[in-house]
Parts: C-alpha cells; structure tokens; sequence
C-alpha cells in the first residue's frame, strides 16, 4: 500500500512535472499564490524525503530549484526501480554498518524498523551472514555485527628454482 501525498503535494509535483526545475516562489504563484511558504516547505519536504524530487540548483534571491527525480536521475530511478525490497534493504543495511563501523542486530532492527517489518531486517541479517557478507565482532561483552573485510586475493609464493643436476 503506498503513502497518500497531501493534495498540496500533489499538486505541487503535477507543476514540477509540466514546468521542470522551478524555485519555491514560482512554484508559489503557479499554485495561485495561496499557500504559506511553510505549507509549501512540508510540501517539498514530503516529496523529496519519499525520492520523488530533488533539489537541482540554487540561485540567489530566488532560492533552491526542485526538479523531479525521474528527470535528474533517470538511470539511477529505472535501478531502483527494478530493486527488489529485500536486495535494497541488504545494500541499505550495508551502507549503514560501514557508517556505523558495527552495531547490535537489535539496533540495525530498530533503524530500519521504520520503513519495513522488524521480521523483513531480521530475514536480510541472516542472509547477510550466510552469505559471509557480516560477521561478528566483539564489543565488550556484546556481540556486534560489521561487514566482513574484503581479503586481497593472496599472493603467489616465489618457488625456489629447481636444483639443477650437473651430469659430470
């Protein structure tokens, strides 16, 4: 079930779709004008934090440019696209333990918690681990997850050279 947008999302999104990148002011006068600068900010902020604009430039005394996603990014939308739930949320899970160095499963479910099932983080852990992707660590009397090092293929060994027999 996706999220229902605010009619001024909406609305909002449907001008920056036909006029393209656009300041905050004249996406104000195209609307008529009527909403507060501060209805519109939650209304740019709920496109942007659900990845359906972004912000494409910014010039002085007209303020930030907001385009639509799709059209700055479009090879980067068709691979989300195509993403199932479960590989973006390894690759999330990933990133967020390379920033945090390692951290407890419980916290990594906490986090990501919010934007999926606490069952769906668990499900992506495990899958992790099997696949040696994660590793524990520990931390005090804790045990903490972080991704595994990456091991440079080893080097060949030298071999000594061959005796060579001299037929005297």
């Amino acid at each position: 079930m996706r999220p229902a947008y605010s009619p001024l999302a909406r609305d909002a999104f449907e001008i920056i779709q036909r006029l393209g990148a656009v300041s905050k002011q004249r996406l104000r006068d195209a609307l008529g004008g009527a909403p507060s600068l501060a209805a519109l900010d939650r209304a740019l902020g709920e496109l942007w934090s659900r990845l359906r604009i972004t912000r494409v430039d910014y010039k002085e005394g007209e303020g930030g440019f907001w385009d639509a996603l799709y059209r700055w990014a479009p090879e980067a939308v068709r691979q989300g696209v195509q993403m199932s739930v479960a590989e973006a949320l390894s690759a999330l899970i990933s990133q967020y333990l390379d920033c945090m160095v390692a951290a407890e499963p419980a916290e990594i479910a906490e986090f990501f918690g919010r934007f999926v099932s606490q069952s769906r983080v668990t499900e992506s852990i495990y899958a992790l681990l099997a696949a040696r992707e994660l590793n524990f660590v520990p931390v005090g009397n804790k045990s903490s997850l972080q991704v595994t090092p990456s091991r440079a293929a080893p080097l060949p060994r030298a071999r000594p050279a061959p005796k060579r027999h001299s037929a005297v």
